[in-house]
């Protein structure tokens, strides 16, 4: 049954703004919308975006990062990403990124997807990239970044997604759309469907 009927032309209005935390990387604001007829109350995280990046070598291996996740209490393993700074474009945020936590440039950056982290109370959006043509040069970690760099075939990061060894939403995302274009040479195994 389609409604998109009854939502009205125009966007909601915020009535009313307060910041209630401000922190490192985001800040969170509780605002008062009125929509249509009625008012409502949302808390909203502000984000400057995240770029992130699926680096995929020419021997068919992918480079991911492990690190702790406070939030998850555990290691995870992911593609390597980062807050985009205040007016950085994507693009330049993923090349950044990339050098920073892995210590490679790429020669090729293809914009794979953009998409909102989870709408509901979160502005943050994420850019995803797939980097091909990699040279190393050296490692650049912020003071606050503790990583181990893993590096397998991109065959067995599919088949972590399936296993559900890899657990980051963001990574499963880049490296299923990745898939299709690094080639059934680097798929050794069938192509999940998770």
């Amino acid at each position: 049954m389609d409604t998109s009927d009854r939502l009205p032309g125009e966007l909601p209005r915020v009535i009313d703004s307060q910041t209630i935390f401000r922190g490192r990387v985001f800040e969170v604001t509780v605002d008062t919308v009125s929509e249509a007829e009625k008012t409502y109350v949302r808390e909203v995280v502000h984000h400057t975006g995240s770029a992130v990046i699926v680096p995929v070598f020419d021997d068919g291996t992918i480079a991911l990062v492990r690190q702790y996740r406070h939030p998850a209490v555990r290691y995870l393993l992911e593609a390597p990403a980062g807050t985009l700074r205040r007016g950085e474009v994507p693009e330049e945020g993923a090349k950044r990124e990339l050098e920073e936590e892995l210590g490679v440039v790429c020669g090729r950056l293809e914009k794979l997807s953009e998409f909102f982290v989870s709408p509901g109370f979160c502005e943050e959006k994420m850019w995803v990239y797939l980097a091909t043509e990699l040279t190393e040069t050296a490692q650049q970690l912020d003071d606050d970044e503790i990583l181990a760099v893993v590096r397998i075939p991109f065959s067995q990061a599919l088949s972590m997604i399936t296993t559900g060894e890899i657990e980051d939403a963001k990574t499963i995302i880049g490296v299923m759309l990745a898939a299709p274009r690094v080639g059934p040479s680097m798929l050794e195994a069938a192509y999940p469907a998770v």
